[in-house]
């Protein structure tokens, strides 16, 4: 038996493996991918939002490095998208790689760095029929419409057509000659009051307060008659999110795509009005989905069963 040749034989069979590994972990030096980093002098901490001037250059990572490199923030133009913005859950040393774990899973940490200075963000209770079938998302621009009861103008009582008022119920008539006290100015309540009294002095005590309830309604411009009508309060409104997704990418992957309220920009007089329109509309407003190219606000009427 040749030993020289068997032991050539084993020698050769370890050096290739040895090369096999020795090529393979080469390769994989060589497939690296970029991942965000911080500067070195830059730390975050919890509950700051995370700027393009805290970035450092990417650093590369070699697909070797395994679960590392499924938990850092790849450097790709997606996730600075989903990066901008963000506030950080928990501490992160200056110079680290970004993982994943330094980050809430929901979007709901940057959006007040989405509001614009002097706006406010209300959160309106939807379904998909008033969100356009889902379709509406972050960045989107609706009108919001409500179906309310409004308010039909007051009635005026009726006038008195005769001249002169007798003495109020209980109070007795001024004698002849006698010197009468100085004449108060009436209020106008009392005064259309005094007109009534003087068209009906048969009126009773119901009369009077039925009519003197009307009277004050109507200086009031209170109406106990309304009518059902329709009425766009706001245009051109800037949604920030919806559910808890804050960009149109996470709120794809948030359960199907289903959410059931949305938070727009508005002022905080138009919030206010919102908040009201909602009281009267039964919790239920419509958005309807604008291009966005277009900001045109207009002077729109309510429509009612006249107006169809």
């Amino acid at each position: 038996m040749n030993w020289k040749l068997i032991a050539a034989v084993i020698v050769g069979l370890i050096t290739g493996v040895l090369l096999y590994f020795w090529t393979e972990s080469v390769k994989n030096e060589q497939v690296a991918y970029a991942f965000m980093r911080l500067q070195p002098d830059r730390k975050v901490t919890r509950g700051q939002a995370i700027t393009p001037d805290m970035l450092a250059e990417p650093v590369m990572l070699p697909e070797s490095f395994g679960a590392l490199a499924k938990l850092a923030v790849p450097a790709a133009s997606a996730y600075q998208e989903w990066l901008k913005d963000r506030t950080a859950a928990a501490d992160i040393p200056a110079g680290s790689v970004l993982l994943f774990q330094y980050f809430d899973d929901n979007d709901g940490g940057r959006l007040t760095t989405m509001i614009a200075p002097g706006k406010r963000a209300l959160t309106l209770p939807v379904n998909a029929a008033a969100a356009v079938g889902h379709f509406v998302e972050p960045g989107s621009y609706v009108d919001i419409l409500g179906t309310v009861d409004e308010p039909v103008e007051p009635v005026a009582p009726p006038a008195a057509t005769q001249p002169g008022a007798p003495a109020a119920p209980g109070q007795a008539p001024v004698a002849a000659g006698q010197p009468q006290a100085p004449v108060q100015p009436a209020s106008p309540v009392e005064q259309m009051l005094k007109n009534y009294l003087t068209q009906y002095p048969g009126a009773d005590e119901n009369d009077v307060n039925a009519y003197r309830k009307q009277a004050q309604d109507y200086k009031l411009g209170i109406s106990s008659r309304t009518r059902v009508v329709t009425r766009t309060f706001l245009q051109n409104v800037k949604v920030l999110a919806v559910g808890a997704a804050t960009t149109a990418e996470g709120a794809v992957t948030k359960a199907n795509s289903t959410y059931n309220n949305v938070t727009v920009e508005v002022t905080p007089a138009e919030a206010e009005m919102l908040i009201f329109a909602l009281g009267q509309s039964n919790g239920s407003l419509n958005l309807v989905l604008r291009n966005p190219a277009d900001n045109t606000v207009e002077e729109l009427p309510s429509i009612n069963w006249t107006r169809m």
